[in-house]
């Protein structure tokens, strides 16, 4: 019995020795892979001085259907980000704004926000490209994004937005020096509840899918903060 036990971990072990290990590849987007325009919405960013407060700009919504992928493209100081979320990302926040307005329906959320309140409702991995003009360097990578939320003060109230926290990304190019490298800082995108419901409309996987060379645009017209 103690040689037959013996021949079975010996042959456990080779069988384990032979098996390879499939390693999920990264998720990432062609640049210029086939993409359908998916409609705009808006979301606030910070201006350039903190202190200044909030400022709003549109974000263009686009669909790679090789990668099933959804882009959130816009122009931030002198610099254009592309943000690709999977299916999982989109469901992830779909899933998180549902946390968000039920906490807020029920005034739990906290008073003052903080990197903890950001990061409240879990993270998911996405695919990032930045690039100042056509001619520049375009810095692409993966990097991870929370759910989460901020209370900011908005004209002298206290209101509450559903938010995205893109952490630091950095791109190694093996053509460029360690100092040639490109950074995109920590950043946050600010949605009132209504905006946020109106991007999680436009990840709906029924529209995607259904999608042709028609344009579907919202205009949102004049912000109205979330007051709490």
């Amino acid at each position: 019995m103690k040689y037959i036990s013996i021949l079975v971990l010996a042959l456990s072990l080779v069988a384990c020795s032979t098996t390879k290990t499939v390693k999920e590849e990264p998720f990432t987007v062609d640049f210029d892979s086939p993409k359908f325009p998916v409609g705009t919405v808006e979301a606030q960013f910070e201006k350039i001085v903190n202190i200044a407060g909030l400022r709003t700009l549109n974000v263009t919504v686009e669909y790679f259907p090789l990668e099933d992928a959804v882009c959130l493209q816009y122009r931030l100081d002198f610099m254009t980000f592309y943000m690709y979320l999977d299916a999982d990302g989109r469901a992830a926040f779909v899933s998180a704004l549902e946390q968000y307005k039920e906490d807020f329906a029920n005034k739990s959320l906290e008073v003052k926000g903080s990197k903890k309140t950001r990061r409240k409702y879990g993270n998911v991995e996405i695919y990032l490209i930045w690039q100042a003009f056509s001619y520049t360097v375009r810095a692409k990578t993966n990097t991870f994004i929370d759910y989460g939320y901020d209370i900011r003060a908005v004209s002298k109230n206290r209101a509450s937005f559903f938010t995205i926290y893109r952490r630091e990304a950095i791109f190694r190019d093996k053509n460029l020096s360690e100092q040639d490298r490109r950074v995109a800082p920590n950043e946050v995108m600010y949605f009132t509840r209504a905006q946020a419901d109106e991007l999680a409309a436009l990840f709906d996987q029924e529209l995607l899918k259904s999608l042709n060379t028609g344009n579907i645009k919202k205009n949102t017209g004049h912000v109205v903060p979330d007051v709490y």
